[in-house]
């Protein structure tokens, strides 16, 4: 019997009409799908765009988060659910992994990507690109990303802001993500570097509490979860040609 296929599929930013069509398709016709979540967050956003387009007859198991505080421990996490997901493409079935943004940008499913070839090293994957969320951010705020031949610094997450003085040092485009509770200092940094006017505020895009903010002074004094979800765009004309 041939092998199932595994399927590792970006189901874009937040918005159900920002799927890629071959997405949609594959959902349609997939009967085994598995969904990532965390304990820590409450977003189920992933889950009702699976069950939105997939048929009535498509089984769908939750793979949580791997929080486990060192390497190895969340190593033989991903190990685990590869296992799991071998088990059924020797069987004949194909398997859905799906994922917010997209499958190689900041996503779980390079983990288990990388746990079932390790198992496995001619595994049969089909990735499936998706919308990244930043992207749709610039979309929503009409923010050029990429301009000339200044450089792109995506920071996954703002945990220090001595990265995004360095980041802003070397010009382009910033792209900030996870800011969380660290809205206020980025804030007070970008205006002190004369930047504050040349940035955007998305946070949740494509969901229902969308929130989109081009003047990023109208932040302060928010609320603490403003950050959660959040990405800032940074236009840096440093060292621009």
């Amino acid at each position: 019997m041939n092998s199932g296929t595994f399927h590792a599929v970006g189901l874009g930013p937040g918005d159900p009409d920002l799927l890629t069509l071959r997405a949609v398709n594959l959902l349609r016709l997939a009967t085994l799908v598995y969904v990532p979540f965390s304990r820590l967050t409450s977003q189920t956003w992933v889950e009702e765009a699976v069950r939105r387009y997939a048929g009535q007859d498509c089984m769908i198991f939750k793979v949580e988060f791997s929080l486990g505080e060192s390497s190895a421990t969340r190593q033989r996490h991903w190990q685990a659910t590869a296992r799991q997901i071998i088990e059924r493409l020797r069987r004949g079935e194909d398997a859905l992994f799906v994922t917010l943004g997209d499958p190689l940008l900041f996503s779980t499913a390079i983990y288990l990507i990388r746990a079932l070839r390790k198992q496995w090293p001619d595994i049969p994957i089909d990735i499936v690109p998706g919308v990244s969320a930043y992207a749709h951010c610039a979309a929503l705020t009409s923010f050029a990303v990429g301009e000339g031949t200044l450089p792109v610094t995506i920071i996954p997450s703002v945990t220090a802001l001595a990265e995004v003085q360095t980041a802003i040092e070397r010009g382009g485009t910033l792209v900030l993500m996870k800011i969380g509770r660290h809205l206020p200092q980025i804030i007070n940094l970008l205006e002190d570097k004369g930047l504050i006017e040349h940035s955007v505020f998305v946070a949740r895009a494509g969901l229902p509490e969308q929130h989109v903010e081009i003047d990023l002074r109208n932040l302060r004094g928010a609320e603490a979860k403003t950050g959660n979800l959040a990405i800032i765009l940074v236009h840096n004309q440093n060292g621009e040609q």
